[in-house]
Order: structure tokens, then sequence, then C-alpha cells
């Protein structure tokens, strides 16, 4: 039995499986302002991502925040 999520979930896997959030991430050197959080979820709209729930979006960012950082301290 195949479950149908919603478009916002959808989207949310789409983009955990895509290099957007850490490219961003790297872009920004592990540090963003409210602009640039801004400035990115409307790129994720040109990029038909929405809708999406951008609190989970937030938490993907962090995510992948630490693990840049992780990686870039192992240096």
């Amino acid at each position: 039995m195949t479950v149908k999520l919603s478009p916002e979930e959808a989207n949310i896997r789409k983009l955990s499986r895509s290099p957007i959030p850490m490219n961003f991430v790297k872009k920004q050197n592990g540090a963003w302002n409210h602009q640039d959080w801004l400035n990115f979820l409307e790129y994720l709209k040109g990029k038909n991502y929405f809708p999406i729930d951008t609190d989970r979006v937030g938490l993907l960012l962090e995510e992948k925040k630490a693990q840049y950082l992780a990686a870039k301290k192992g240096k």
C-alpha cells in the first residue's frame, strides 16, 4: 500500500535529497542572517519546492550546518 505524501512532505523530502541545502550552507560559510534566509526561501520557490514547511527547512539547514562545521573542524 502506497501512502500519498502531502505536497509539503514531498517537497521537504525532495529538498533533503538534493545538494541545495548544503550548497547554501557552504556558500554562507555556515552563518546567515534573516535576509539570507528569506532569499533562500525565495530561491526554493523559484525551484518549485513550495509548498514546504519552512520550519523543517530551517531544521534541515541547521543539520547541514552542523555537518559542515564538523567537517571544517576536522581539517
